[in-house]
């Protein structure tokens, strides 16, 4: 089915989280609850987040709240967030990191870094938006899309009889070249994102013709998945190629995009892992439970726009449903995480 575009602010609403992802066997060490909140005073809880800073400002002020814990987060790109959890792994300097795609928290899974966590709260998210083996628990979904400055389509290209972009075929028009800007895949898990289900759906070989048609229209690559569509509100470029949620927010700001999921578009699970190592348990494992809770669910529907893991939270009125947007229905996180390496080594080649 084709999807058609609509305003980012219809989405502005629209919110996710609440609880978290599967179960898991209650006799399991790794399973056990976390201590009773009161007991957190003066405990300290440092996590990364590869998410919107005012989402991790407002988790954290509820949390302390809440439990008495100090909570310190630093913001990081997915890309350097993995490099850094990789390079701490013997000496952790964090709890937790949230945000990032899936498939950045199996690299991470694979290699170590991550352990095993099965929340209390794991129960009211279906089995795919959670990891099966219990290393990540997933917080809200992203779907990629073309998002255009509406003021600057209609002022400068309408005109000219030029047709709003809704394909990725469009963004290799030549009217469009120099008015693109997406995230660099080498350093954003958004950008990565892209470029993975791109080569699962057409294969390597030809999502790397793909893209090398498409860094010739391209005017900048961000290191934050965040960026692009942040420059398009502003008017510095036409186009972003991001997740709908980053549109979406710029939207409800006032700085209108159209926003199009396009046929057979990737997309993720924005996911939450405990670090393996740290000996900061109690206030992890309270932490962990928090975030999957609705009442954390309220304070990213305030900061983002995103599409929520638990189907409980309903989208607003006049809002597509996750299964409406079309979607790439094989697109494999595991998959792309298993492929990350191989695949950056060809993109850098382009």
């Amino acid at each position: 089915m084709k999807w058609k575009p609509f305003c980012a602010a219809a989405l502005a609403g629209m919110m996710l989280l609440a609880a978290g992802c599967g179960g898991g066997d209650k006799k399991a060490a790794d399973a056990k609850a976390a201590p009773a909140a009161q007991s957190l005073k003066g405990k300290k809880l440092v996590m990364y987040v590869s998410w919107h800073e005012d989402t991790a400002k407002a988790l954290a002020e509820d949390f302390k709240k809440a439990t008495g814990a100090e909570v310190s987060f630093i913001r990081l790109p997915t890309g350097e967030a993995v490099a850094r959890l990789t390079a701490e792994k013997d000496a952790p300097k964090a709890d937790i990191w949230v945000g990032g795609p899936s498939d950045a928290h199996e690299v991470l899974k694979a290699q170590g870094v991550t352990e095993k966590y099965l929340s209390p709260n794991l129960k009211n998210i279906p089995v795919q938006y959670r990891d099966k083996d219990g290393y990540w628990a997933g917080v809200y979904l992203e779907a990629l899309a073309i998002g255009y400055n509406e003021a600057r389509f209609k002022k400068e290209f309408e005109p000219k009889g030029i047709k709003p972009p809704k394909t990725l075929d469009d963004l290799l028009k030549p009217e469009f070249k120099g008015e693109i800007i997406t995230p660099d895949p080498r350093k954003s898990g958004t950008g990565f994102t892209f470029i993975a289900s791109l080569a699962q759906a057409m294969g390597e070989d030809k999502a790397m013709e793909y893209l090398k048609k498409l860094k010739a229209n391209v005017a900048q690559y961000t290191p934050s998945g965040f960026t692009p569509a942040q420059k398009a509100g502003a008017g510095e470029y036409l186009i972003a190629l991001n997740f709908l949620e980053d549109q979406t927010l710029i939207t409800s700001k006032g700085q209108k995009l159209v926003s199009t999921v396009y046929d057979n578009a990737g997309w993720t699970v924005c996911a939450m892992s405990k670090i393996k190592g740290r000996g900061n348990d109690d206030v992890a494992k309270a932490f962990f439970d928090y975030v999957l809770t609705k009442e954390a669910g309220a304070h990213v529907t305030r900061t983002t726009s995103a599409i929520a893991c638990n189907p409980e939270v309903p989208p607003p009125t006049g809002v597509p449903l996750l299964k409406d947007m079309p979607l790439s229905k094989t697109f494999d996180s595991k998959k792309a995480g298993e492929m990350k390496k191989s695949l950056l080594e060809k993109y850098g080649a382009l």
